[in-house]
């Protein structure tokens, strides 16, 4: 982190976060903070608790002890409206979760409009702008079945851009892709970086964390076990955990 960020640069503030199912910890005692423009890479191996991390900063993972602060509002208190919380902070899938009723175009219309945050007309312009930006702008009309892996998860990351979030969250965006079609979806995830998007990103594109990321968190045993810028965090890992996992991937 440069010196120039300040509180006023903090967008989320995770604070003792744990969640445990029956006796199983998943999170331990997570602390990290999040500025304005960052772009996190989260990495590990399955099952070490990334997924669970990401899904708690909106509350679709309800944390059984911490705190999640959003502009220095606690989230996880009761009397915070979570919906428009969320309203903030767009969430990306592994799974592109399209109404397959609906065209391309409704599909990103939706959620503005019946949360009243835009006119229809409104929204239909901010789609046809979003469909364009993700390289799918003749698509609107057509629907969910008619478009490849890769197109549905571009529609997926515009439809949570049309919310206008102040953070996007990617759990494992290219997961449920084909490999020829990883590469798009990833090409536009960078673009929103460039443009200053603030990110966190669940994935085992190790490529793309070293090129896009500005920090890398490693999850083991439902901790962060190591940190640090993408050229550190992987040319100079520090714990035996992260050296092992990077020795199995890279």
């Amino acid at each position: 982190m440069s010196e120039t960020n300040n509180m006023s640069d903090i967008l989320l503030e995770v604070k003792g976060l744990r969640k445990v199912y029956d006796k199983h910890v998943v999170l331990d005692n997570i602390n990290t903070t999040v500025h304005k423009g960052e772009v996190i890479a989260i990495i590990g191996p399955s099952g070490c608790g990334k997924s669970t991390f990401l899904r708690s900063l909106n509350m679709l993972e309800i944390p059984t002890a911490g705190q999640v602060l959003f502009h220095g509002t606690d989230i996880t208190d009761k009397s915070v409206n979570i919906n428009e919380i969320r309203e903030k902070i767009g969430m990306v899938f592994q799974h592109f979760n399209l109404f397959p009723n609906m065209t391309i175009r409704d599909n990103i219309c939706l959620a503005p409009v019946k949360l009243k945050l835009m006119s229809r007309e409104d929204a239909v312009k901010k789609a046809d702008e979003l469909l364009a930006r993700v390289g799918l702008k003749d698509k609107a009309d057509t629907y969910p079945a008619m478009l490849s892996g890769g197109q549905k998860q571009r529609v997926a990351i515009a439809r949570a851009m049309a919310m206008n979030p102040e953070i996007m969250l990617f759990d494992e965006p290219t997961s449920a892709l084909d490999p020829e079609m990883v590469g798009e979806v990833l090409t536009i995830i960078k673009e929103l970086a460039d443009s200053g998007m603030t990110m966190l990103i669940v994935t085992h594109e190790m490529g793309f964390a070293k090129e896009v990321a500005s920090r890398c968190m490693f999850f083991s045993d439902g901790m962060i076990t190591e940190e640090n810028e993408p050229k550190a965090f992987f040319e100079n890992p520090q714990s035996p955990r992260l050296k092992e996992f990077l020795s199995k991937v890279l």
